[in-house]
């Protein structure tokens, strides 16, 4: 979650938001993007959050594309994250107690990269849908953002999310087998 947040951080602050930097955020330290309750409901439900970076899109020259890269990113870091461990699991994998926590955090990464790609608010999918549309359609869109959080909790809680995220934690995890298999991973 931390590295997840801090590339948040990172693509804002390189696109001239200093938003990221002033709050303390850009920082790969758990500690600054922990949020109490969402580690207690992770630890407790398997569901949580970490606190969403702040960001500022006044500062980016063009707001749709610096939102879209900044919500792209934090996903991307969990797909990036998630091939560094699939070849650290090959490279580990008669190391009894290293392999099964590389397959973990294999597994997370995907969780997190397809999780957070679902475009209900406060989700970075959200925001990148919001910043493909054209501008009638996104301010339409954004006038039900306030209902997100009550969506995406009826999701999780119904198990209709496992539906959602398991054809494309599948997909994602084909894609990277592919993308490694020419270099025997």
């Amino acid at each position: 979650m931390s590295f997840h947040e801090f590339s948040h951080g990172y693509v804002a602050d390189k696109l001239g938001d200093p938003t990221p930097r002033q709050s303390g955020r850009l920082t790969l330290n758990p500690l600054a993007h922990i949020d109490p309750l969402g580690l207690l409901m992770l630890w407790l439900l398997r569901f949580g959050w970490a606190k969403p970076v702040p960001i500022n899109p006044l500062y980016f020259r063009d707001r749709k594309k610096g939102v879209l890269l900044v919500s792209l990113a934090g996903p991307l870091s969990n797909v990036l994250l998630a091939i560094v461990s699939r070849i650290l699991m090959i490279a580990f994998k008669d190391v009894p107690i290293l392999y099964p926590l590389l397959y973990l955090l294999y597994i997370y990464n995907l969780v997190f990269a397809v999780f957070n790609i679902i475009p209900v608010p406060p989700l970075d999918g959200s925001k990148v849908l919001w910043s493909l549309l054209p501008p009638r359609e996104a301010y339409m869109i954004s006038q039900y953002e306030m209902y997100g959080q009550v969506i995406l909790l009826l999701l999780v809680f119904t198990g209709v999310i496992g539906q959602i995220m398991w054809p494309l934690m599948n997909a994602l995890d084909s894609f990277i087998t592919l993308i490694l298999k020419p270099f025997g991973v």
